[in-house]
């Protein structure tokens, strides 16, 4: 296999203005963070519109909010991995369904985390496909890694799992925010519902495993070197985060790849689709955690090749820029 610098996507281009300047990052993070003050003040009046009606506006602002700030990245994103097989037009409905997804996941985390003491599983998520994944490695006694993308609303996933279970133990491994700010909101809005938010602890989250507990982790965004292995998506060389393949290896549990998938007619409803799980050897070598971290990233690249919009085709996945 060529490796990343092989192919030159390994090598950065100029670094985006707040890159550039992490004082002013932290700032314009803190303010993401703020936007949630004014939306939490006008939560009841908010609550009592008809669902309908809200995704309908939300839609109305991904279509002519959000898909104008992310096309060129989309595009760059879509041209490398399928070339000209996909035409202008094709990329432009994308990239609106994307940015259309996006603005609903973010109104599902509302009604996920400020009307948290209203929010029932069993309401948002009306089906699901291959839980008897879930349910035997949980017989296993070791717990097990769920692993998903940044497709649709993932939040709802692991309240989701730790209700129908009755999982005491668990929580989602994330990344930190430039902002401490939106770090205090995320941390605060998972544990109303019991999650807890893990930062660089891996001490604590094999406990969590060998507690019998699931944990939530996205793997799907490009890796820094020194947290990732050299691996293909869609063919095209990347870094991958292959941290839960050696926790997974050392702690002897399984790993299950799942995705939340929308459903057309009314957009805040979810199914869960839950994919065979993945062993690790105990113990692996480097060459055999580089071989499972791709069989994830083949799981997701055939979820995703069938189901594009769901997926945030924004992110720098394969270091373009």
């Amino acid at each position: 296999m060529e490796s990343v610098s092989e192919q030159g996507v390994g090598k950065r281009r100029r670094r985006s203005f707040l890159s550039r300047h992490p004082r002013l990052k932290r700032v314009v993070y803190s303010g993401y963070g703020l936007l949630f003050v004014p939306l939490i003040a006008i939560t009841f009046p908010l609550y009592l519109v008809p669902r309908r009606v809200v995704y309908g506006i939300a839609r109305a602002i991904g279509v002519w909010v959000v898909a104008p700030l992310v096309a060129e990245k989309v595009l760059r994103n879509v041209r490398y991995v399928y070339g000209e097989r996909m035409t202008a037009r094709r990329v432009k409905a994308l990239g609106r369904k994307v940015s259309i997804n996006v603005v609903w996941s973010a109104v599902d985390c509302y009604y996920l985390w400020v009307w948290w003491w209203r929010w029932r599983a069993e309401r948002v998520v009306t089906g699901a496909e291959g839980l008897e994944e879930v349910a035997r490695g949980l017989r296993g006694g070791k717990g097990l890694f769920m692993v998903t993308g940044h497709y649709h609303c993932f939040e709802i996933m692991p309240v989701y799992v730790a209700q129908v279970f009755g999982l005491q133990h668990g929580g989602v491994v994330a990344r930190k925010f430039p902002s401490a700010i939106l770090n205090w909101l995320n941390r605060r809005a998972r544990l109303l519902h019991g999650i807890p938010t893990f930062y660089d602890q891996v001490r604590e989250v094999m406990r969590e495993l060998r507690e019998n507990g699931v944990i939530g982790f996205l793997p799907d965004l490009h890796a820094r070197k020194r947290l990732g292995v050299a691996t293909t998506f869609y063919g095209k060389p990347t870094l991958t985060l292959d941290v839960h393949v050696r926790i997974a290896g050392q702690v002897g549990c399984p790993i299950v790849p799942a995705f939340m998938m929308r459903r057309k007619r009314r957009p805040w409803e979810y199914w869960l689709q839950v994919y065979e799980a993945v062993w690790v050897p105990r113990k692996p070598d480097e060459e055999q955690i580089r071989e499972e971290v791709q069989r994830i990233n083949d799981i997701f690249e055939k979820h995703i090749r069938r189901y594009p919009s769901g997926w945030v085709w924004f992110h720098n996945k394969w270091g373009l820029w």
